[in-house]
C-alpha cells in the first residue's frame, strides 16, 4: 500500500495521460484522414503520425496507472469515477488545442461530473488498507 501522496500523484498522472492521450488521438486521426484521402496507404499513414503514436503511448500510461491503483487496493467504484476529472481537462484542452467550442451545456455537464467525483471521493473514506 502506498501513501496518499503517491496515490494522488498516480491519479494525477492517470488523468493527465487520459486527457492528453485522447487529444493526441483526435489530432492524429484528423491528420490520418487527410493522408489516406490523398492516397497514402493506411499503415504508412499510421506509422508517420507522431501525435497518434504518442496518444497511444499516453493511453498505455493511463492503463498502467489504473492497474497500479487497483494493485494498491483502491476500489473500482472510486478509481473509475475519479478518472471522470479528465472531462474537466478535456474541456479546457479541447478548446485550447483543438479550437472546439465548449457550450455552457457541456460546462454544466462537466460541473455535474466533477460534483459526482467529489461525492464518490468523499464516500471512500481513507486510503485502502490491506
Amino acid at each position: 500500500m502506498k501513501n496518499s501522496f503517491c496515490s494522488i500523484a498516480v491519479f494525477a498522472i492517470s488523468i493527465f495521460s487520459l486527457s492528453m492521450g485522447n487529444i493526441l488521438l483526435k489530432l492524429g486521426m484528423d491528420r490520418y484522414a487527410v493522408m489516406t484521402a490523398n492516397g497514402m496507404p493506411a499503415w504508412t499513414a499510421l506509422l508517420k503520425l507522431p501525435a497518434l503514436n504518442l496518444g497511444v503511448l499516453l493511453m498505455l500510461v493511463q492503463f498502467g496507472c489504473t492497474i497500479t491503483l487497483f494493485k494498491w487496493g483502491w476500489e473500482a467504484t472510486v478509481v473509475i469515477p475519479v478518472m471522470g476529472l479528465s472531462y474537466v481537462a478535456m474541456g479546457f484542452i479541447s478548446r485550447w488545442m483543438l479550437g472546439e467550442v465548449v457550450t455552457p451545456g457541456r460546462w454544466l455537464g462537466i460541473l455535474l461530473i466533477t460534483l459526482g467525483v467529489f461525492l464518490v471521493a468523499r464516500s471512500s473514506g481513507s486510503i485502502p488498507v490491506r
